[in-house]
């Protein structure tokens, strides 16, 4: 394996050394026509505040603002994150929301700039995604600032973005792999649509995409990474594709169309009551208005599924109750521990949730939320039930096993469920029984830890049971500190009651609204462990 890892390092090495020489860049941009037979259109709606924040001299992405002077790709302090969605012009979009001419103006000057600094391969500018999604989205917004150009600027342009086709073409992908190859694949399809003389290598770039969703889409229509935010982009992206064959008279292979129906039907599974996406596994917020726009687009009727198989979410869905369950092992290459974590919405009122994931670049906020404790869940000791990180010294993962079933009678239904992640430290099972009467708004809940094996021996560890409450629920305690009194938005109450003598209230914060961070709190129920004791909870409606 070793050796094969060498090779490949030795090879991609070889390329790089190849492709900055001066004869890749003029085999790349050679004489052939660059005749275009389609032009693209990119039917998603930008963002105006974002294009005006733009225009003004403000860039922001993933929490980071650089405010540049003269030209956009001048030097700055930026992270590299934030150069490549910079290089990556998805923006675009959003400067086409303004509409101005001097948005158009403005786009023209940082293409042209950019073609000026960046049309020779770079490793970073010139990785396989970043261009392929520097290709769809000059390609579908050609229209906006390039037709009305001159011919000079046109022919710089097209020969710009054949190059840069042309070095996908050559370089195959070898640069990236996973959940990103499909950003490279869709760039892939839009040039060979695109262009005359590129043509020939649309069928080679489809079954690079059959081939990939044979990997990233699970049986049951789900995306391989179990985040909704993911699961819906990677959507969209297809759709697109769908638009760009149907423009070109290919016809789409169907099991193409069959993904899209299938991922329109469990992107639907994944909205709450709020039109929202459920915040788990680095789930970020997406707004309702593309939510909307990208169900409507991939027009399945589909039947909506109760749960997912092979990812293991579970959802009960019935008389504005919207209860979702994580029941499901973690993704080994992005791992957030929240086995047996659930969120909870009361029709468009969202009441229970997970901390959400960080849209800005740090490794802090991401490790914090990736925790156990960033769930609605049970952590012994604070320690997480997966390692989020790949133990280098270990050379593996600790990685929860994750079993359940549920059953239903009439307004009733039942989710019982386990995880195995602290088997191996503690030598526990964590289980959780969910029963929830929709139709009188009760939802009971039960969690203990079970011994597992001749691991366990008595340990002077605490359970901490938490529940975080979405933003604009207020929550007091009783006198008693035996139940707290949650308010919804809408103003209905809610009881919280627990088996344990104490309930806490605690600071927390929420990460699931548009770039943003929210303070929320949290109710906390922790005690010393005591195995097979059973720890039982309720939520109910009481106005």
């Amino acid at each position: 394996m070793r050796k094969f890892i060498n090779t490949l390092v030795l090879k991609r090495s070889l390329s790089s050394l190849y492709y900055k020489t001066p004869v890749y860049n003029f085999f790349l941009n050679n004489n052939l026509s660059k005749e275009v037979s389609n032009i693209l259109n990119d039917p998603w709606e930008g963002d105006v505040q974002i294009g005006r924040d733009i225009l003004k001299g403000y860039i922001s992405f993933f929490g980071e603002t650089i405010n540049y002077k003269s030209s956009i790709w001048g030097k700055n302090n930026s992270t590299t994150l934030w150069k490549e969605e910079l290089h990556s012009f998805n923006w675009i979009k959003d400067i086409r929301a303004v509409g101005t001419n001097k948005a158009r103006s403005f786009l023209r000057k940082s293409v042209y700039d950019w073609v000026l600094q960046y049309n020779k391969w770079s490793l970073r500018e010139w990785r396989s995604d970043i261009i392929g999604k520097r290709l769809y989205s000059l390609l579908g917004n050609f229209n906006f600032f390039c037709s009305s150009a001159d011919d000079n600027f046109q022919k710089l342009m097209l020969e710009s973005l054949f190059k840069q086709g042309n070095h996908l073409i050559k370089n195959k992908l070898q640069d990236i792999s996973g959940y990103d190859r499909i950003f490279a694949i869709k760039g892939l399809i839009a040039v060979s649509i695109t262009y005359t003389k590129l043509s020939s290598y649309l069928d080679f770039s489809v079954k690079l995409l059959l081939s990939e969703i044979s990997i990233q889409v699970l049986d049951d229509g789900s995306h391989y990474l179990k985040s909704p935010s993911k699961h819906s982009e990677f959507l969209q992206n297809l759709i697109d594709i769908r638009s760009y064959l149907a423009e070109a008279k290919y016809k789409t292979p169907k099991n193409i169309n069959d993904c899209i129906l299938k991922m329109a039907s469990v992107l639907k599974f994944y909205k709450n009551g709020g039109e929202t996406l459920a915040t788990f596994n680095n789930s970020r917020h997406i707004s309702k208005k593309l939510l909307n726009q990208i169900i409507l687009r991939a027009n399945s009727k589909l039947k909506i599924p109760d749960s997912l198989t092979c990812s293991g979410f579970q959802k009960i869905s019935q008389n504005k109750v919207n209860f979702f369950m994580d029941c499901g092992p973690p993704v080994k290459e992005d791992t957030y521990a929240g086995s047996l974590s659930f969120e909870l919405s009361i029709g468009k009122n969202q009441m229970i949730v997970n901390c959400g994931s960080p849209y800005i670049n740090n490794k802090v906020w991401t490790e914090a939320m990736k925790s156990t404790a960033a769930h609605s869940t049970l952590s012994i000791d604070n320690i997480n039930s997966s390692d989020i990180f790949f133990n280098k010294r270990k050379k593996k993962s600790r990685i929860a096993n994750v079993w359940s079933q549920r059953r239903k009678q009439g307004n009733c239904h039942w989710i019982d469920a386990a995880h195995s992640g602290y088997k191996d430290i503690f030598g526990l099972i964590h289980s959780r029984k969910i029963h929830i009467d929709s139709e009188k708004k009760i939802i009971r809940g039960q969690d203990y830890l079970s011994r597992s094996n001749k691991i366990y021996q008595k340990i002077s560890k605490k359970y901490y049971l938490r529940f975080h409450l979405f933003p604009d629920v207020e929550v007091n305690v009783t006198g008693s500190k035996k139940k707290a009194i949650l308010r919804l938005a809408d103003g209905t109450g809610w009881e919280f009651i627990c088996s344990e003598p104490r309930i806490e209230i605690k600071e927390s914060i929420y990460l699931g609204q548009e770039q943003k961070i929210s303070k929320n709190s949290h109710i906390l129920v922790s005690s010393p462990i005591i195995p097979e004791k059973k720890i039982r909870w309720l939520f109910k409606l009481i106005k």
